[in-house]
């Protein structure tokens, strides 16, 4: 996926947590959100008046951030509730830190300090931690194959009446056989294309065989 695809992708998926997303359509996202970032902030320290235009674009910028995020960690088979579990360890810092100051000593004015410090760096700590481990979750690879967050997003998939699109199913797939073993023709794998002698249903584009008289994915004659 290139730059251009990436920046369109997350902003078309706004507030889409479902779904994988692959290595390329986050770092780009990612790239794209921090540079602007940088230029906002660089044109906001040389005119003050406009240092809104950097909350603004950070405000703009969260929610499709923070669902790439989601999907990317489902590409790698992970929940996105690991955004949270990992921002918990802030929290633990925090908590642990607080209780590490409340025991350095017995006078209130150093042990309120201790308490601060501690607390801030046991915070910090935390963070940092989540994000290196957060870090380490995004820059797997794709999970082979399909996984329960859907299909893996590196594979082209067969779509309806032709090759590459990931449809919904085909309106005729119900008139297909239930309860057997037979596959439908839409499951059937993307092969390259012949030099010649391709022929295909005029009514949902299913390639057929050069001998077939009739679909047999809507059984419309040809």
């Amino acid at each position: 996926m290139s730059f251009a695809e990436s920046v369109s992708t997350c902003f078309r998926k706004y507030i889409v947590f479902s779904g994988r997303a692959q290595r390329s359509e986050y770092w780009w996202f990612f790239l794209f959100t921090f540079v602007i970032s940088v230029v906002l902030g660089i044109i906001g320290s040389f005119a003050p008046v406009l240092q809104f235009l950097e909350w603004v674009f950070s405000l703009a910028v969260l929610l499709p951030s923070l669902a790439v995020t989601v999907r990317r960690l489902h590409d790698t088979n992970r929940t996105g509730w690991w955004i949270l579990l990992l921002l918990g360890l802030g929290l633990a810092g925090i908590i642990v830190g607080a209780v590490l100051g409340s025991l350095v000593s017995d006078d209130d004015g150093w042990r309120f300090i201790a308490i601060i410090f501690l607390s801030v760096a046991g915070g910090l700590l935390g963070l940092v931690a989540g994000y290196l481990v957060l870090l380490y979750f995004l820059i797997q690879p794709s999970d082979p194959g399909s996984n329960q967050y859907g299909p893996n997003p590196l594979q082209a998939q067969p779509g309806t009446g032709g090759y590459g699109y990931a449809g919904p199913a085909h309106p005729y797939s119900s008139s297909l056989p239930t309860g057997s073993d037979r596959e439908s023709p839409y499951d059937a794998p993307m092969t390259e294309p012949e030099p010649s002698g391709r022929r295909f249903c005029t009514q949902c584009g299913m390639q057929l065989q050069p001998e077939a008289r009739f679909c047999t994915a809507c059984g419309a004659g040809v």
